[in-house]
């Protein structure tokens, strides 16, 4: 067994957004206290309590988009040399800019919420990390990494696929949602190759939409395909070796070799960064079992009392 750090490293952003549209599209709807709206508020406090059950010795790091600067910069010189279409996160942001116009309810009620579970959390022992120009996904791959190389043990809290890219002896992800455990064991028997060309995959079947990352890949190659020929192959860079050897190629094949630019593109937007001078996972603030159960009173959340003691 480690003796280095155990990490639970919660991607905060998803899971807001998983708990809050988890109980509007349940029969009863969204949950309110008072005249107030606490689907955000209840369901990420009662889905932290059940972690620190499942795993009681790990440190939670609870991690924050704080926008995309890389990524966003690679994207905007791609879209100015032809090679995609649009920038990065830029339908998800254009939606987000006319549901604030528009005043939808059930967007700002979700960012509103966002926000009391930010300043609520001061309340638990947990340390909250946002870094100006960069993702959730970038600072909690960054946890898992850096503290892999002193005997660390990391559980990424999640349900994006993405996260599958880092995967390792080290590391596993939990999907909170659906209770689902991923390790490294389980990905290869499930896929076939390892964890870390699943950016690969990423990268060739893109991900565009409205709610998506809005990353082009390959026109025509679909998960199925991409999984094949990583499988058979390995990365992007011996996919284009082999395709480029044959005499006779196939009409998604010279697809692939046509969209190189495209393709070497949304694979460094796949990529996760690894972010140097991390905040220590240590908490120096007073935290108290007496303060945060007033908190729960306060906010109708009584069913969690007795599981306060869990989050101090």
């Amino acid at each position: 067994m480690s003796d280095g750090p155990r990490l639970l490293l919660i991607d905060a952003n998803n899971m807001c957004h998983r708990v809050f549209w988890a109980k509007k599209n349940a029969k009863s709807g969204g949950l309110s206290y008072k005249g107030r709206a606490v689907d955000v508020l209840y369901g990420f406090f009662r889905q932290l309590i059940h972690l620190k059950k499942k795993y009681p010795e790990h440190f939670p790091i609870i991690a924050w988009d704080r926008g995309y600067a890389r990524r966003l910069a690679e994207s905007q010189k791609g879209v100015e040399e032809g090679i995609v279409p649009s920038a990065y996160k830029q339908p998800r942001k254009e939606a987000q800019q006319e549901k604030e116009q528009d005043r939808d309810e059930d967007y700002l009620s979700l960012m509103e919420q966002m926000e009391q579970v930010r300043d609520s959390l001061e309340l638990v022992y947990c340390i909250q990390v946002a870094l100006d120009g960069f993702e959730a996904d970038d600072i909690i791959y960054s946890y898992a990494r850096t503290y892999a190389d002193w005997d660390g043990k990391s559980v990424i809290v999640s349900t994006d696929k993405d996260f599958y890219q880092a995967i390792d002896d080290a590391t596993i992800i939990y999907d909170a949602m659906k209770k689902q455990v991923w390790t490294k064991e389980r990905f290869e028997l499930e896929f076939g190759f390892s964890p870390h060309l699943w950016v690969d995959v990423g990268a060739i079947m893109g991900e565009v939409g409205p709610s998506k990352d809005n990353i082009f890949g390959v026109d025509g190659w679909g998960p199925k395909t991409a999984c094949q020929y990583v499988q058979e192959y390995g990365d992007v860079d011996a996919i284009i070796a082999v395709l480029e050897a044959k005499k006779k190629r196939g009409k998604r094949e010279q697809a692939f070799l046509d969209q190189i630019p495209r393709l070497r593109l949304a694979k460094s937007l796949k990529q996760m960064d690894i972010i140097p001078d991390l905040p220590k996972p240590r908490v120096i603030r007073p935290v108290t079992e007496e303060a945060l159960k007033q908190f729960f009173i306060e906010w109708g959340f009584v069913s969690l009392l007795k599981e306060a003691i869990r989050l101090v």
